[in-house]
């Protein structure tokens, strides 16, 4: 009761020879149990013992039909959401420099470090807004990325050679 268990033998009717665990010459009892979660019986099939199989002289095989389910992996996002540069056409870059150029994130700073900072915000915050951000689905390189004709040339000589 405190680890809220329940025995998987009393869930399924049986004949009495599929329920006694230990037999002996004057007594027949069941013995053996399968203790599972509250939540998990839903899980056991089928419990039984197998009359003919012994494992030793007088205990008998107790025998359990559990359905796993395993749940589904969800695809976890990898690395942080970052700028749409690669969508940046004039167009767009016209719109970003009128921003930056509103802004004037420079002309605040006091020191070289501080302008710096404030310019670089600037210009992520107005690419941002104009690019947009992606999801944040990480760098993932398909196929040989690094295969190129400086690679495939040392392999053809390490082959030759």
């Amino acid at each position: 009761m405190a680890f809220d268990l329940v025995a998987a033998n009393s869930f399924f009717k049986k004949k009495e020879d599929h329920l006694v665990t230990f037999k002996s010459s004057s007594c027949k009892t069941q013995i053996d149990y399968f203790l599972t979660r509250k939540e998990n019986r839903r899980s056991c099939k089928d419990c039984k013992v197998i009359p003919s199989e012994f494992l030793g002289i007088q205990h008998r095989l107790l025998v359990l039909d559990v359905v796993c389910k395993y749940p589904r992996r969800t695809k976890t996002r990898v690395g942080e959401p970052r700028i749409k540069w690669w969508t940046l056409t004039k167009e767009k870059a016209g719109l970003i420099v009128a921003k930056i150029a509103d802004e004037r994130a420079w002309r605040r700073a006091e020191d070289a470090d501080s302008m710096w900072e404030a310019v670089a915000d600037c210009i992520r915050r107005s690419a941002t807004e104009t690019l947009g951000l992606s999801r944040g689905g990480g760098n993932r390189m398909e196929g040989a990325w690094w295969w190129n004709e400086e690679v495939k040339e040392k392999v053809k000589a390490k082959k030759e050679a």
